[in-house]
């Protein structure tokens, strides 16, 4: 089929987000923009229901008459629909109910093959999770606005507001004033120093060949990766949303698993690692310090630690080493 000409593929990754997954579609079909983008739904085999929450929705705000801009196919792998949104021509949406679950295999990686056909085509990618969700109908327009008015820059982020139990408890906003945030800033903020519902950027990052970004792909090294040509452009409105402890959300995990969490974070400073050799020490302070902190964190879990040290490589190892001799020297 011969698709628009796309701008924005926005690109929503779920998972037994049953209760929450409607917020998330509506939010993608207010956007208003003067131009077509495409919402990549993929959900990963969910248990709670999901899926027919997701069918049930398209069934009701898409155009999946004979004579539309649509089809329904199955594959080895998913069920997918295209389609577009009744009312709102510019809103397309790709899902794909994928029949097995691809992140217990570890085969993540081939989510991102199975949207490459809307993803390659476009110039720029918003991301939402399915317990996510936007608050704002401008939020693809401004940011979209944004980086076409500033080239130099390859990630748009704003402001976002936390919810938990339906009330709001912080704004995730790490300046007050329309800015580019530094590379600095993006290292030592962490991979919360901004939603990943709050973020817009050019579709050719996936393209720079990193090393960092390959051995872990996560939202941290994510932002680190779009900011690094030009900075983040960030905008303080509140334009997204974030649902703190949601049910089977990624941070409820690591909140049940202690085990899992450390090595997640000592993945996460072995990566920081890769990142310095890779950014040839440009950003070494900034780097060494986030190693510490993440190393600190790891000792709030007692002996435990212990076999995490064991699982990491040893110049993990040696680079939590440095950073806390740095510390007790400085």
């Amino acid at each position: 089929m011969e698709y628009p000409k796309f701008k924005v593929c926005v690109r929503c990754f779920t998972y037994n987000q049953s209760k929450y997954i409607t917020d998330a579609l509506n939010g993608f079909c207010m956007q208003e923009t003067n131009f077509p983008f495409v919402c990549c739904v993929v959900d990963d085999a969910s248990t709670d229901g999901e899926q027919e929450v997701i069918n049930k929705y398209v069934e009701q705000h898409f155009n999946l008459e004979d004579t539309a801009v649509a089809y329904k196919k199955e594959t080895d792998y998913a069920y997918i629909t295209y389609a577009q949104h009744k009312t709102n021509k510019n809103c397309y949406f790709a899902v794909l109910l994928l029949k097995r679950n691809y992140y217990s295999t570890g085969e993540g990686e081939k989510k991102m093959e199975y949207i490459s056909e809307w993803l390659d085509n476009v110039e720029y990618e918003a991301l939402c999770e399915g317990d996510d969700w936007w608050l704002s109908e401008h939020k693809l327009q401004k940011q979209y606005d944004i980086l076409e008015s500033h080239p130099e820059v390859d990630m748009c982020a704003c402001g976002a507001i936390d919810y938990k139990d339906g009330k709001q408890i912080n704004k995730q906003c790490p300046s007050e004033t329309e800015r580019i945030l530094s590379v600095n800033e993006v290292i030592l903020g962490g991979g919360g120093y901004v939603m990943t519902a709050s973020l817009m950027f050019r579709e050719s990052i996936n393209h720079y060949g990193y090393q960092f970004i390959r051995q872990f792909l996560i939202d941290y090294f994510l932002q680190i990766l779009g900011s690094l040509r030009g900075g983040m452009y960030f905008l303080p409105e509140c334009m997204a949303a974030y649902r703190r402890e949601a049910d089977n959300s990624w941070t409820m995990r690591m909140i049940k698993n202690t085990f899992e969490n450390m090595l997640f974070i000592s993945k996460v400073v072995e990566t920081l690692g890769v990142l310095d050799k890779e950014t040839n020490l440009i950003y070494h302070e900034p780097i060494t310090i986030k190693q510490l902190d993440y190393f600190r964190s790891l000792s709030i879990f007692g002996i435990h630690s212990s076999l995490v040290l064991k699982k990491m490589k040893f110049r993990t190892k040696l680079s939590l080493i440095k950073s806390l001799l740095k510390s007790l020297l400085f």
